[in-house]
């Protein structure tokens, strides 16, 4: 009887010990990570992809020595590309690192990174939450958080996106460990860790650790301001930073002092304008979507998780109404901040805050909304346990709550299903794939070309993708350009560095297809030698006396980046030195709700709902397709708010569409989604547009995608819709009125349209008319940087009432070859109903004679209805073939206000055309200018 009280004492103090907390978490990022865990393989239809062959080509370098490549040999079609000099590379070094281990390869080591990072976001909140309000708060927290849309679904599984993903789930962690050493409990363990992992947060993904940052340092100067107290810390707060930034300096300071070296364009228009990505609050709050495993890859909606803001309300509301916690009105206030940054009501913000456009997408602040949110629920928890009357009662609202987390994330646990084998992640395999893809370097936009690299559009070279498909050594040489007589062998080819031996009667150029980037250096038998750029291809050469030679080009550091290295050396040393003298803090003021370990019955319940929620979804749930998500038929979208049927050259439908049908404000986004779906196994990539416009030709607003739905059309499977998002901006200062929004489909090399067949399937039309869009004034008038204008003018008509505040000129020189030239003048009215009747926009010729005009309303916005302080933008398109008649030379471009019963009140030169007419185009020499009804 006593030996069994004694093992029963034995085993309760040893439950005592157990973190069981932890170890829910733990279980919690497992059935999170479960897609990942029971599926063989990767997707191939998301941004996963090009994250397996970024860190396939690292792995080629590093197997050969170069512990840390800038540069990637194989990237833009084997011409090389500096990606890893930007791009923060530490995802790409885990998956690596993962691919040593038998019986795994870099598909599985890039797999293993997407669930670490899910182990790390669930027990960096749980951490997190415990430290501020408890253990049973703390499993709230991870819950909450890794089960939150963006960070279970949306960023792994929607986006595939490896390197913000891990960024995201290293936030909870990062903070914990700060807090740790600002609040007075400093280890050595803890300074060392938040040293690191705030230096891994930005070798892991650069914008997140720019929010990231942001957001420790707020919470760092919130504390000193709440807390006076701890001023006397402040100085770990600013070490750790320090130290980190130090740590990573041989990353950041090259990637900034190198920033003009490449052409790098990810803000402004088009799709990665951040104004066309903001999130509706009704979407924001909203509950996840049921899926449509139909579709290639399933809509969904960027939201916070309805579980998400409903747990983490009370402990906000606390604050608010009982001025309650300090660390709660910390989280509460920047989850608010950040939720507004995601809406569009922000846009004057991000407009005001230019670095901001970096960003690019709004909605990327969800994860660390969602980490705010995580931690106010587990406050939430905190403050609602304490105000409960017994042990029933808490243990009612912490499984409630965990069981509310589970059930509303079913909805968002069934990514559509991949392909057991990814394939082949060779050097040879990489190239193909970006022809394929048309994402030349893995980026969509070439963010990371060399300065003077492919200034003309560049294709594959034949001879180079041959010697990649040869096996041996791969040929750089462009043997084109050889003279007659020379000999070049590749005497040894590295990832980095190449050697030649050259044999050659006379002195020439050796061109090699390598594009040019600082750190190349060449050498001839030795000594160093110059290296030329070839002109628009970007490309390395090098002159060769006569002769027998031996040319060596190799890729190396340049001054950046060993003072990088320096900075992060000195970094280093200075934190072993902090860490020898550092004298944990004797000072270990508990956190407000630390807490003991959980009652075993709290344990039992969190434990038992989760298990509960394990065999509910993998017993009922996960055997019955239709249950919490369904799957639209071949040929059919099930959601689709209007049918289409529309048959693109017989190789591509238009199954079906969605769009608005409220009235549009000018610089607002038209919403629209299209429904595709391949006739037959395509050969083209084709690319995809939606414009608004009014008449046929006049463009007020366009989105065009690469790779519609985010796939190429050669990889579209007969038996699945693929859904294709846009958000058309209807460009600020667009004229009230009726616009029509119309698709289609075309190929980029050449600008062919597929065209709509009719019923008989004859061509009739090379676009699908969707709808119409009624324009209205916008409540604002937009800022002037909104209008993208080249030249501003501020001209005021003023008996007219108006002002022509500027101008942009598609070109001021003009062949009939061209397309049409386009100018675009921006109105702003100085008072309502302005007197003006007409505008009138001429060609003037030398002699002062209009050669040519165009008169009417602006975008035929008649000025009577305009009010005060609207600005209207006013777009013509003028041909070719409409001065075809005119002589060549020089034009000027006149703008002139009629007043109503009255002629030209004033007239102002806004640019000049040059008219350049071969003489097989024509041009009549003596073109009467003087018959033209020019005001």
């Amino acid at each position: 009887m006593e030996s069994a009280r004694i093992r029963t004492q034995r085993t309760l103090e040893w439950a005592q010990r157990v973190e069981w907390g932890l170890l829910l978490a733990l279980a919690l990022a497992i059935v999170a990570a479960m897609p990942f865990l029971t599926r063989p393989g990767l997707p191939r239809a998301t941004d996963a992809e090009l994250h397996v062959y970024r860190a396939a080509e690292l792995g080629h370098t590093l197997r050969e020595g170069e512990l840390y490549p800038r540069w990637a040999p194989d990237l833009y079609l084997g011409y090389g590309y500096p990606i890893f000099n930007y791009y923060a590379p530490l995802t790409y070094y885990l998956a690596n690192a993962a691919d040593l281990l038998p019986g795994f390869d870099i598909v599985s080591g890039v797999k293993v990174v997407f669930v670490a990072g899910l182990l790390l976001a669930s027990t960096g909140a749980y951490l997190l939450g415990r430290s501020m309000f408890g253990r049973t708060a703390g499993v709230l927290a991870a819950a909450s958080y890794v089960f939150a849309p963006y960070i279970v679904f949306i960023d792994p599984h929607v986006r595939g996106d490896l390197a913000e993903h891990f960024a995201v789930c290293l936030l909870p962690l990062v903070f914990y460990t700060f807090d740790l050493v600002v609040t007075g409990r400093r280890t050595r363990w803890a300074l060392l860790s938040s040293v690191s992992l705030l230096g891994a947060l930005v070798l892991s993904h650069n914008l997140t650790a720019l929010v990231g940052a942001g957001l420790l340092g707020a919470y760092w100067l919130w504390g000193l301001i709440a807390a006076p107290a701890r001023r006397c810390e402040a100085g770990w707060g600013a070490l750790v930073f320090t130290l980190a930034a130090g740590l990573v300096a041989f990353f950041w300071l090259p990637a900034l002092a190198e920033w003009d070296a490449v052409n790098l364009v990810v803000t402004g228009p088009g799709h990665f304008d951040f104004r066309q990505h903001f999130v509706a609050l009704t979407d924001l709050l909203a509950p996840s979507r049921i899926l449509d495993l139909g579709a290639t890859a399933p809509r969904f909606r960027f939201n916070l998780g309805l579980a998400q803001w409903v747990l983490a309300a009370p402990g906000a509301i606390w604050f608010v109404a009982r001025r309650g916690s300090k660390l709660m009105a910390y989280f509460s206030a920047m989850g608010l901040l950040l939720c507004l940054l995601i809406t569009s009501a922000s846009r004057p913000l991000w407009e005001a805050i230019p670095p901001m456009a970096y960003l690019q997408f709004p909605w990327r602040l969800l994860g660390p909304a969602n980490l705010m949110l995580a931690v106010a629920a587990a406050g939430s928890v905190a403050f609602l346990q304490a105000r409960v009357g017994g042990q029933r009662e808490r243990i009612a609202l912490t499984t409630g709550g965990l069981a509310l987390v589970l059930a509303l994330a079913l909805l968002v646990l069934y990514p559509p299903m991949w392909l057991p084998d990814f394939g082949s992640t060779s050097s040879l395999d990489i190239i193909e794939w970006e022809i394929e893809s048309l994402a030349f370097g893995t980026t969509s936009t070439g963010d990371f070309v060399p300065k003077g690299a492919a200034l003309v559009p560049m294709g594959p070279t034949e001879s180079l993708l041959a010697s990649y498909a040869g096996g041996g050594p791969v040929d750089r040489v462009n043997r084109a350009t050889l003279p007659e007589g020379a000999r070049v062998e590749v005497a040894s080819h590295r990832q980095l560095r190449q050697v030649y031996e050259v044999s050659s009667e006379t002195g020439f150029i050796l061109r090699l297809y390598t594009f040019y980037f600082p750190g190349w250096r060449a050498t001839i038998d030795g000594e160093p030698a110059e290296i030329a750029v070839a002109d628009p291809e970007g490309f390395i050469t090098v002159r060769v006396p006569a002769g027998e030679h031996t040319v060596g080009v190799r890729f190396g550091d340049t001054p950046p980046r060993t003072a990088g290295w320096a900075v992060s050396g000195v970094a280093l040393a200075s934190l072993v030195a902090a860490l020898v003298r550092l004298r944990p803090s004797r000072r270990r003021p508990a956190p407000e709700s630390q807490g003991a370990q959980p009652p075993v019955v709290d344990v039992i319940c969190l434990g038992s709902v989760l298990l509960l929620f394990v065999l509910v979804k993998s017993w009922v749930v996960d055997p019955h397709d239709d249950w919490l998500r369904q799957t639209s038929p071949p040929g059919q979208v099930l959601d689709a708010g209007f049918l289409a049927g529309a048959d693109f050259g017989g190789q591509i439908e238009l199954i079906g569409y969605d769009m608005p049908s409220e009235p549009v404000k000018a610089g607002d986004t038209i919403s629209v989604v299209l429904y595709w779906r391949a006739l037959r196994p395509l050969d083209d990539n084709y690319q995809s547009f939606v414009h608004l416009t009014q008449p046929e030709s006049v463009l007020w607003g366009q989105e065009d995608h690469l790779n519609p739905g985010g796939m190429p059309t050669t990889r579209w499977p007969m038996e699945q819709y693929v859904w294709d998002e846009y958000q058309v901006r209807v460009q600020p200062g667009t004229p009230p009125g009726e616009y029509v929004l119309s698709a289609g489909l075309y190929l980029l090399y050449d600008n062919y349209r597929l065209p709509l067949l009719d019923a008989s399937g004859q061509a009739s039309s090379d676009r699908f008319v969707l709808g119409t869009i009624h324009v209205v004034r916008s409540r604002h008038p937009p800022r002037v940087a909104e209008l993208d204008m080249a030249q501003m003018l501020d001209v005021s008509f003023e008996v007219s009432g108006v002002t022509l505040v500027g101008t942009t000129q598609s070109a001021e020189r003009f062949s009939l070859g061209d397309g049409p030239l386009t100018l675009t003048l921006f109105w702003r009215a100085d008072e309502a109903h302005p007197a003006a009747s007409a505008r009138s926009v001429s060609l003037v010729a030398a002699d002062g004679a209009a050669v040519w005009c165009a008169q009417g309303a602006p975008g035929g916005y008649s000025f009577q209805d305009w009010a005060s302080g609207e600005v209207v933008r006013d777009l013509l398109l003028v041909s070719p073939e409409d001065l075809s008649a005119l002589p060549g030379g020089e034009y000027r471009l006149r703008v002139m206000v009629v007043r109503t019963g009255e002629g030209a009140s004033q007239s102002v030169d806004v640019g000049r055309v040059w008219l350049e007419w071969s003489e097989s185009d024509g041009g009549n020499a003596q073109a009467a200018s003087g018959s033209l009804q020019c005001p």
